[in-house]
């Protein structure tokens, strides 16, 4: 399931700095940065510069004015690359077309239109190396703009605006989302946790090369030095008396009617632990002797 990120979406009515939707939960922020052919955001460059300071991932998005016009369209769109490129917007991130009523933009001229501008416009930003999408309220993209043409070239990528009331609103409602097919990001408030912010809500997985928590491992243990199996040991005399012998078991533990005599140097070919003694295997599976009686040289 993709994360869902509360985003928020800044333009020169909100202040430059992003710490309060920082705080408030807001993990990606979209910067206005272009309206037109002629206007640039103001507080682009600032408000870009905190997202980046409050470890927040960046988006871009340019208000159209363009209508149903291709030609204009494309400048427009030339005009928004040409910004997001001046301020090193990463490609692994989103440029956003807002194309809804206002400054200008009409968006009653007939959906194939309107649809054909929309995408003469998503085109010049796509073939420019960018993730692209649209932003419009729901009831524009419903009556107004053919939303599965553009899915189905661009797969999910509308941001739709749709608000259960207006006036404060901290978490979505989904009983009020605005159903249909392509839904990246839902705009649900226009006054996010009364930070007079659009608040937004993920659907999608927009960030693919989002960092995950590196855990720390546990310290390890030193690994035990690995027990010599072969080698030589040397049967020191016991108790001073040289005629002391040393009986042998087997691998069972049972002992054995065999002895080593005191003073001696043997092989051996095998070492574990039997009857919680360590023992070297100086011949057959019946001619073990307890270390405790023995040197290793």
């Amino acid at each position: 399931m993709a994360n869902r990120d509360y985003v928020v979406d800044v333009a020169a009515y909100q202040p430059t700095s992003m710490s309060a939707y920082k705080h408030a939960g807001a993990r990606q922020v979209i910067v206005k940065l272009t309206e037109g052919t002629g206007y640039f955001n103001p507080k682009a460059s600032a408000q870009i510069k905190s997202t980046h300071a409050n470890h927040m991932y960046l988006h871009a998005y340019h208000f159209a004015t363009f209508g149903n016009s291709v030609s204009r369209a494309r400048k427009e769109a030339k005009f928004f690359v040409a910004e997001a490129k001046r301020h090193n917007i990463s490609k692994k991130r989103y440029l956003w077309l807002d194309w809804e009523t206002g400054d200008g933009n009409s968006v009653v001229n007939g959906t194939y239109s309107n649809t054909k501008a929309i995408m003469a416009f998503m085109d010049v930003v796509h073939k420019a190396g960018y993730k692209v999408g649209l932003y419009s309220g729901a009831y524009v993209l419903r009556q107004h703009v053919d939303t599965s043409t553009i899915v189905k070239k661009y797969g999910t990528c509308l941001w739709v605006a749709s608000y259960a009331t207006m006036g404060r609103i901290d978490t979505p409602n989904f009983n009020y989302f605005p159903s249909m097919d392509g839904v990246a990001i839902w705009q649900f408030t226009d006054n996010w946790c009364g930070l007079n912010v659009d608040g937004n809500i993920t659907l999608k997985e927009l960030i693919t090369d989002r960092k995950l928590a590196v855990h720390k491992k546990s310290a390890e243990r030193p690994k035990p030095k690995p027990i010599k199996k072969t080698g030589i040991v040397y049967a020191p005399v016991i108790n001073h008396n040289p005629n002391w012998k040393i009986r042998l078991l087997d691998s069972n533990g049972h002992y054995m009617d065999q002895y080593i005599k005191t003073n001696t140097r043997w092989k051996f070919f095998d070492v574990k632990t039997i009857r919680g003694m360590k023992c070297y295997k100086l011949g057959t599976d019946k001619q073990w002797v307890p270390a405790k009686y023995t040197k290793l040289i």
